[in-house]
C-alpha cells in the first residue's frame, strides 16, 4: 500500500457491540474463538488515531448509539455515521463527542436536508453509498448521481467525500471517474487493502478499511 495513503479504520456497532459483515449478515467480531467488545477492539485498533464509525442502529432503525460515541471519543477521533436524517441528527453526533459526522445519501433524503445540516457545522463528511447505479432509496437524492450529489456538497462547503462502491465483490476504480475534481478530499470505502495502489483519482487522499482489513492493515 502507498504509505502517502490515510488509513481509517471502519468499525460498526449494532446494539453496542461490533459487528462485521460476513455472508451477507451481521455477526460478532471474534477473535481467538472468543467475541470481543468495544473497548476489546479499541485495543486492537491502538495504532489509529481515527475511527469511521457506522452506527447500525442509527442507520437502520434511527435510534443512534451515542453512548458510544462518548466512550470512543476520550481515545479516538471519531467520523460518525448515526444515519442522521436531517439536522437533528448531526447536531446529536457532534453532542455525543464526535469529531465530523457524516451526511450520507443512504439516510439523507433533500437537499434542504444537507442545507440545514452544513447550515450547523462545516466538519461534515459526505458519504456515498454506490451500488448498481444507485446512491439512495431517497428519489431526490437518487436522481443527483454521484456527480451531482458531490457537486452540490462542494459547493456548498463540504470538504471531505468517501465514497464506497458496493456494486459487486470488488470495488470497480472506474466508478471513481463520476466524482469531480476539485478542492475536497476523497477516500474510498468498501475495497480491500490489497488493491489500494490500483486506486487512481486527482483528489484521493486515503481509504475507510472495515474492521478486519484494519487490523491487518496496521499488522502487516
Amino acid at each position: 500500500m502507498d504509505m502517502d495513503i490515510d488509513v481509517i479504520p471502519a468499525l460498526s456497532l449494532m446494539e453496542s457491540k461490533p459487528v462485521i459483515v460476513k455472508e451477507g449478515e451481521y455477526r460478532p467480531y471474534v477473535k481467538d474463538g472468543q467475541k470481543l467488545g468495544l473497548q476489546e477492539v479499541l485495543r486492537e485498533l491502538q495504532g489509529y488515531d481515527r475511527i469511521y464509525f457506522l452506527d447500525l442502529d442509527g442507520i437502520e432503525y434511527d435510534r443512534p448509539q451515542t453512548d458510544s460515541i462518548r466512550k470512543m471519543s476520550t481515545r479516538k477521533k471519531i467520523w460518525a455515521d448515526i444515519g442522521a436524517r436531517d439536522s437533528k441528527g448531526i447536531t446529536d453526533a457532534f453532542i455525543a463527542g464526535a469529531d465530523r459526522a457524516v451526511l450520507s445519501t443512504k439516510t439523507i433524503s433533500s437537499k434542504d436536508n444537507i442545507l440545514d445540516s452544513i447550515e450547523l457545522s462545516d466538519s461534515l463528511v459526505l458519504s456515498i453509498d454506490y451500488k448498481d447505479d444507485i446512491i439512495s432509496p431517497s428519489k431526490k437524492i437518487r436522481e443527483m448521481g454521484v456527480k451531482g450529489i458531490s457537486q452540490f456538497c462542494l459547493d456548498q462547503g463540504i470538504d471531505t467525500i468517501v465514497f464506497s462502491d458496493l456494486s459487486g465483490d470488488r470495488f470497480q476504480r472506474s466508478h471513481l471517474q463520476l466524482l469531480p475534481t476539485g478542492d475536497y478530499d476523497l477516500f474510498v470505502g468498501g475495497i480491500s487493502r490489497k488493491r489500494v495502489d490500483r486506486l487512481s483519482h486527482p483528489n484521493l487522499e486515503g481509504v475507510i478499511l472495515d474492521l478486519q482489513e484494519g487490523i491487518r492493515y496496521k499488522k502487516s
